[in-house]
């Protein structure tokens, strides 16, 4: 994906601060599809046409941009995962450079 979001497994493993969800009866180290399942059971929709909306998907029409008219098709939840980006060796040199111009800025008369 362009966004830099990856689509999760349901076997994957994700672990969350304590406090992320205060209404979710779920642990703070969990599998996809315990989420899921813990969103579909606060809701109201497991065992329901609801459910759907997290497996084969639920039936709907989609009105797009770049369409000429409605879409028929189906619409599904998934959870997505981005990556932090990591910091640049470069700009720890960039810091050093930066600190060692200060130096020689205030050494010189």
């Amino acid at each position: 994906m362009t966004d830099g979001f990856e689509r999760l497994n349901h076997d994957e493993v994700v672990a969350i601060p304590p406090d992320t969800f205060n209404k979710l009866e779920i642990a703070k180290t969990f599998k996809v599809r315990d989420l899921i399942t813990a969103i579909k059971e606060y809701i109201g929709a497991e065992g329901t046409t609801e459910a759907n909306l997290y497996t084969e998907g639920l039936s709907c029409e989609v009105l797009k941009f770049s369409a000429q008219g409605w879409i028929k098709g189906k619409v599904r939840l998934a959870l997505e995962f981005c990556p932090d980006e990591p910091d640049s060796p470069l700009d720890e040199i960039y810091e050093i450079h930066q600190q060692l111009q200060q130096i020689a800025n205030d050494s010189t008369w």
